[in-house]
């Protein structure tokens, strides 16, 4: 489904974003967004006229909505399989990660709860953390 004419243009209005970031957010094309953008004499805005990089922390302040039981998804781009991603090469949940444990994570960083890509900072677990786990698992089945 394609945005409206109007949409469009209430978004244009309404956000400092690009072409391509607005077309990725209303679901249409970034041609339609540039026209729309042209018909009401704006001045174009390809993704390349952005003024300053946004921060991993910023892109994810602004595209991760909390949701009930804590949990946090995300509204922003996503890699073919669905994995949430700031940039094209850091994922949401190395940022999340980061926010919540004051660390940079090592290995791969996973949720640990039941929502698929879950964001919540204390729902994230990388492999230090896994193994820790492990570990006070042996030992308490040691226990036992």
């Amino acid at each position: 489904m394609t945005a409206s004419w109007e949409t469009i243009a209430a978004a244009v209005g309404a956000e400092d974003l690009s072409d391509l970031e607005l077309a990725g957010r209303l679901g249409c094309k970034p041609y339609l967004v540039a026209r729309v953008r042209r018909e009401l004499g704006q001045p174009a805005f390809p993704a390349t006229a952005r003024p300053a990089r946004m921060t991993d922390e910023e892109r994810f302040e602004e595209n991760a909505v909390v949701i009930a039981g804590g949990h946090v998804t995300w509204r922003g781009r996503s890699t073919i399989h669905g994995v949430p991603i700031v940039d094209p090469f850091v994922t949401a949940a190395r940022v999340a990660f980061r926010a919540h444990h004051g660390r940079e994570p090592e290995g791969q960083v996973r949720t640990t709860c039941e929502v698929k890509h879950c964001l919540a900072g204390g729902h994230l677990a990388d492999r230090v953390m896994r193994e820790q786990a492990r570990g006070d698992r042996r030992a308490l089945d040691a226990c036992l």
